[in-house]
């Protein structure tokens, strides 16, 4: 009898085994195909639940975009801490839930135990980034290493680089650091060392292309933008750097054609027209410069000093003495220590006015005000000697 009770519960034993692993099946298949909904429906029905099934509920829940539910999933599948997979993807999920401090005491307590893994290091840094954004947002107690410092994620993202030099994303990370404060070379190094293995990683050449730029390697930096818009990375902060690197190039058209195309992505910025006034106005085309003079000043909220200069020299290449003078009064009215405005008041003034008196107070103006405040000023010397040419004039007029 109890042999035959015992058979008996065998094969209801086998029976519900088989029925747990065809419902297994069933739901990983719908999984695969992105049926996350009913694969959600599938694992939830098997009983009792290990670790495995909490860590499958956990991914189609995290595919599914059912976030606070998938949380809860991984930290039971992680509970034994036995399943390293469960925890570093419960930790990855918090860091992108904005969960900086938990995650960070995941990947410390897997540190612990596989501390040549060059992916923990890296998502730790990750966290701590983070929480190093926000400095009263942390709370040591939290924190498994209470060590932790606001700049500690870089040790994190060096760690993770010595254990795999081909590690991209702490690769830029650590170049991202270095570029912030100012270790050009260190930079340099790294981005070269990322790109080796991976040349088309848009982060790291638009990291190493900002390094040169802001080191004056206009020419270095020129293909490396040009690398990015060809990998499709268009946007305006490429154009605009693009554009300047051409403008210090004196390639005045390459640096207009990019300034255009940062236009297409904010008609009303007026930095960019007020440097493509200034483009145009080196390449001789007034109507251009003119109307892009104007909507910088339309655009720009004061102070407009610059952008009066501008257009005032736009209208002063062109001999449009009238308005060239009316802008540089302008200048001076919004900034008076606008010295090249001052005194390019004062040569418009020369060549529109018929009273040379008052073109000759001007000049005197300018050179009072600069007299001795500088060992050389090619400006002021030019002031001084059409000041003298201009008195002599006077004179021999009124002998007349």
């Amino acid at each position: 009898m109890h042999k035959l009770l015992f058979l008996i519960w065998i094969a209801f034993f086998l029976k519900a085994e088989a029925q747990k692993t065809s419902a297994l099946t069933i739901a990983d298949s719908l999984h695969a195909v992105g049926n996350y909904s009913q694969a959600i429906a599938g694992y939830s029905l098997i009983l009792p639940k290990n670790e495995s099934i909490y860590l499958k509920l956990a991914r189609a829940q995290r595919a599914r975009g059912t976030f606070g539910d998938a949380l809860q999933n991984y930290e039971q599948a992680s509970k034994s801490g036995k399943n390293t997979i469960a925890s570093a993807e419960y930790g990855k999920l918090l860091i992108t839930t904005a969960q900086y401090q938990k995650a960070d005491s995941i990947f410390t307590e897997l540190i612990d135990r596989y501390n040549n893994n060059p992916d923990f290091y890296y998502q730790r840094g990750r966290a701590r980034i983070k929480i190093a954004d926000d400095p009263q947002a942390v709370d040591i107690d939290t924190i498994a290493d209470e060590s932790f410092e606001i700049e500690a994620y870089i040790e994190d993202f060096e760690k993770a680089v010595a254990l795999d030099s081909t590690h991209q994303k702490a690769l830029y990370e650590t170049a991202k650091f270095h570029l912030r404060h100012k270790n050009y070379l260190l930079v340099e190094r790294l981005c070269k060392k990322a790109l080796v293995t991976y040349p088309d990683n848009v982060e790291v050449i638009s990291l190493l292309a900002q390094e040169n730029f802001i080191r004056g390697f206009v020419s270095d930096a020129i293909p490396l933008f040009v690398k990015l818009l060809q990998l499709g990375q268009d946007s305006q902060f490429i154009y605009e750097k693009l554009g300047a690197c051409y403008y210090k190039k004196r390639q005045y058209q390459n640096a207009i054609s990019a300034y255009l195309k940062a236009l297409n992505f904010s008609q009303e910025d007026h930095s960019i027209h007020a440097n493509l006034a200034q483009l145009y106005n080196f390449t001789e085309d007034f109507e251009n410069a003119e109307m892009h003079g104007k909507l910088a000043i339309l655009y720009k909220k004061l102070p407009l000093d610059t952008n009066y200069y501008t257009l005032g020299n736009t209208y002063r290449i062109h001999q449009k003495w009238k308005k060239a003078l009316e802008n540089y009064n302008k200048v001076l009215t919004e900034n008076q220590e606008y010295k090249q405005a001052r005194y390019y008041r004062a040569v418009v003034a020369d060549n529109y006015y018929e009273d040379k008196k008052e073109v000759l107070q001007l000049y005197e103006q300018f050179i009072e005000k600069y007299d001795g405040t500088a060992a050389y000023d090619p400006t002021l010397d030019l002031a001084r000697e059409r000041y003298k040419l201009l008195k002599r004039e006077i004179f021999m007029d009124e002998n007349n």
